[in-house]
């Protein structure tokens, strides 16, 4: 029997060359916030979020490495996947996450986004869990018929990814893979998660330029958004976006 396996998705894995720096950088930036303040992850009550979702917009702390960032995710894109990017791509959202022992991220992926990575700032391969990939179609296709066996053994094509990054490493990915963690055996395992757009997206015919929302912008779409949950009663665990301490009124 041949078995050929098809449609490969690629995982970038790539090393900051000035990882202590920036590693000083966010913690002392993390030290700062008052983490006690912050709403827990709805899905895991050891992991905790900062920075919904612009903290690589501070030119002073982070312009270095966004940058680099975005260098990293041109490459990807032109290079790995061989999409025409016919300008730039920018990092367009950006948060640090912080977990515990018991901590864990279900299975999701990232909407309104091109590209996503995950930068290990802090990262004990000993103690802390490893990002994993899934393809699993009872996770993204729950509105369709699927069939889901129990399997008789693992093969590379029923089991998850694991992906064994290193502290001062990016994942880059695109953005529509499930991905998550497993319970992380630790305390402070920390890091920079980031989506990507284009600076402009075209096919040749249609397209238009993505320009990053204003915090002011932000806050208007959270308000929107905390307004629909509550209607619909799923508001539990809602963050406000970074540097707010409650939620802002509803124009």
């Amino acid at each position: 029997m041949e078995v050929l396996s098809i449609l490969p998705t690629p995982v970038a894995i790539i090393p900051c060359p000035f990882h202590d720096k920036l590693k000083a950088t966010v913690l002392d930036h993390i030290q700062g916030e008052d983490v006690n303040d912050l709403a827990y992850n709805v899905n895991s009550g050891n992991l905790k979020h900062i920075g919904h979702y612009s903290v690589l917009m501070d030119d002073l702390k982070y312009g270095r490495f966004r940058t680099w960032c975005e260098e990293q995710a041109l490459i990807f894109a032109r290079d790995v996947k061989g999409d025409y990017i016919q300008e730039h791509i920018q990092v367009t959202d950006s948060w640090f996450n912080i977990s515990g022992q018991g901590g864990h991220q279900h299975p999701h992926c990232h909407g309104n986004s091109y590209l996503s990575g995950v930068y290990y700032v802090n990262f004990n391969e000993e103690e802390h869990v490893p990002t994993h990939f899934t393809n699993s179609e009872s996770l993204f296709q729950q509105m369709k018929p699927s069939l889901i066996n129990l399997p008789i053994k693992y093969t590379n094509y029923n089991q998850d990814n694991k992906v064994m990054a290193k502290e001062g490493e990016l994942l880059l990915f695109p953005s529509q893979v499930l991905h998550g963690y497993d319970l992380n055996q630790g305390e402070n395992r920390i890091t920079l998660s980031m989506n990507y757009m284009p600076t402009v997206l075209t096919n040749g015919d249609y397209g238009w330029r993505v320009v990053n929302l204003t915090r002011q912008e932000r806050e208007k779409a959270f308000n929107a958004r905390t307004e629909l949950s509550d209607h619909w009663g799923m508001n539990e665990g809602l963050n406000p976006p970074h540097g707010m301490k409650e939620l802002p009124n509803p124009e």
